[in-house]
């Protein structure tokens, strides 16, 4: 059975107080920024985490990676830099008892036509990157879901078919696929072929309409959504992206959760 979770975006709120509203709203996970996870103090992770199985709420994470945690980077010194505060960040989660990390997690956002011109070398770079973290998501049951982005925020992997190069790239069953339908609007011919392109390994997907705002206030074909993850019996996460404010269709989010079996 699908469940579903929520990420919302926003900052200066404390952490600790969304399981229970999240609770409260219908949703069974709750989805946290990974940067905000490290600049929390150890209490204030405890607190999190009880606060969390007190309301029954499974947690996972996301990260979209700042300045400095290159993991394609031609210079081996930064990207030796970056491997090590996915390292820190990893180990983390596993004091957290482990868990999904979600985002673009291949190369920070930043890119040049510099970068674009060797594409090629940073993609090995990347590969180099993923594969050394094997070990460590091995060891703190860690999930690394690498998130296609769109053209505007990247180059590196804009479609499920090229997350999909990347995880073979890698092989190892500590990685899989998240697609968001935001960037998916942008990037896909298909909403329900790129689904059934990312197949077993698409182990979670993020759900906004085309104009980033909560499902229900846009024009994705949420039909096209639905067909694909039958196709491929998904029974993963389904995370809303949503304003801390903000509030989504719920019939539509309903509909996505219904077994298709």
């Amino acid at each position: 059975m699908r469940s579903l979770g929520i990420h919302w975006e926003m900052q200066a709120v404390d952490t600790a107080l969304l399981p229970e509203k999240a609770k409260s709203l219908g949703y069974g996970q709750l989805e946290c920024d990974g940067l905000s996870l490290l600049a929390m103090s150890q209490w204030g992770r405890k607190r999190l985490l009880f606060e969390a199985r007190n309301n029954q709420i499974d947690l996972s994470y996301s990260l979209t990676p700042p300045l400095g945690w290159d993991l394609s980077c031609l210079d081996e010194e930064m990207r030796r830099s970056a491997v090590h505060r996915m390292h820190e960040l990893m180990k983390l989660l596993g004091e957290m008892g482990g868990g999904s990390l979600s985002g673009p997690l291949y190369a920070e956002r930043r890119f040049d036509e510099a970068y674009v011109a060797h594409k090629s070398e940073h993609w090995e770079q990347s590969v180099k990157s993923l594969r050394s973290l094997t070990t460590v998501a091995e060891e703190e049951d860690v999930v690394l879901n690498l998130r296609p982005v769109n053209r505007y925020e990247h180059c590196l992997v804009n479609t499920a078919e090229e997350a999909l190069q990347l995880i073979h790239a890698v092989n190892h069953p500590n990685f899989g696929i998240d697609l968001d339908t935001f960037h998916m609007n942008m990037e896909e011919r298909s909403l329900s072929n790129a689904i059934e392109q990312a197949g077993i390994y698409l182990h979670c997907i993020h759900v906004r309409e085309n104009t980033g705002l909560p499902v229900g206030q846009g024009c994705l074909d949420w039909k096209a959504v639905q067909a694909g993850l039958a196709a491929i019996h998904y029974e993963g996460p389904i995370v809303h992206v949503i304003g801390f404010d903000q509030s989504g269709d719920t019939t539509i989010l309903n509909q996505l959760l219904c077994d298709f079996h």
